[in-house]
């Protein structure tokens, strides 16, 4: 069963990911958004343990914010456009994929601090 949570920007006083799903397996992690549709405005999906990200075969563009423990922003990548891949840098331990533009639209930066909100 797959487990949902909303995202928030406690620095910027932000919501991130109204609704983010979290790949909980193992193809789920390798495979991102490759098996999934588009992301809608607000959706997300956080890939925990993520080394590297590629948009490879994707049709569209997607936003990367990388965390580390703590669930402080390492590092953000916006507009990454298809076929290009990134690599985790800056201690993050998973990366959040979003749909393009929407770590801009939250004001979400590196050193932000990011909170978990378990859905039902």
């Amino acid at each position: 069963m797959a487990r949902y949570i909303r995202i928030e920007n406690l620095t910027r006083g932000s919501v991130v990911a109204e609704r983010c799903r979290i790949a909980g397996t193992l193809v789920q992690r390798i495979f991102g958004l490759h098996l999934l549709p588009r992301l809608a405005v607000g959706e997300g999906l956080l890939l925990p343990g993520a080394t590297t990200i590629d948009t490879t075969f994707m049709s569209y563009a997607i936003d990367l914010v990388f965390l580390d423990r703590a669930r402080i922003v390492t590092r953000t990548v916006g507009n990454l456009v298809p076929w290009r891949m990134v690599i985790r840098s800056g201690g993050g331990v998973d990366c959040l994929e979003l749909p393009a533009g929407a770590a801009a639209a939250s004001r979400t930066e590196a050193r932000d601090q990011l909170s978990f909100v378990d859905l039902p």
